[in-house]
């Protein structure tokens, strides 16, 4: 059986509906214990299983669809919507990734979907001539943290206190991710 790539392409707004009925909850069976220095898969441990849904609004990003300051990208497997990724020039001389989600079902399917749709983002940043990539996620996203770091971003920078207001069980941290060019 051969395996389907991932093809990256500049959203439309006919593409955005698609993007809107997408799964992008997972469970979250391991947390990461936020230290800098440290590879990701030292600091996992086990948590009891919850399920962690993202409740994604890839319409909020239309501005960016034919945007000078950003754009929106929309991964596609097999000519099928997969997931997005909603990059902007951020005030500090960095492309900020707002928002990226796959869905579940193109998850570790091989297709890489996430490190098709980062490595469009970076392409992007660079074409901006900024001086690199960050992105926010958190300590319950196990995977897109190994993700990241497989990609060369590091952790700079580390909130406990971002989310507090908004669970009812303990506060997720919030992960700041780096990709610098120079």
């Amino acid at each position: 059986m051969q395996q389907k790539s991932t093809e990256v392409i500049e959203a439309t707004t006919d593409l955005l509906a698609a993007l809107q009925s997408l799964d992008y909850g997972f469970t979250v069976t391991q947390e990461l214990e936020a230290v800098f220095d440290r590879p990701v898969r030292d600091g996992l441990y086990s948590v009891t299983p919850r399920e962690k849904n993202y409740f994604n609004d890839p319409q909020q990003f239309s501005p960016l669809v034919n945007s000078r300051d950003g754009a929106l990208y929309v991964a596609r497997v097999g000519g099928q919507p997969a997931g997005y990724l909603a990059v902007s020039r951020n005030w500090n001389g960095l492309a900020l990734v707002e928002d990226i989600a796959v869905d579940g079902a193109f998850r570790r399917c091989g297709c890489g979907c996430g490190c098709a749709l980062l490595q469009r983002a970076i392409r992007w940043a660079r074409e901006q001539q900024l001086a690199g990539v960050t992105l926010e996620t958190q300590n319950t996203n196990v995977a897109a943290c190994l993700l990241y770091e497989k990609m060369g971003f590091e952790l700079g920078g580390i909130d406990r206190q971002l989310y507090r207001a908004l669970h009812a069980h303990p506060a997720e941290t919030a992960l700041y991710w780096y990709l610098w060019f120079h």
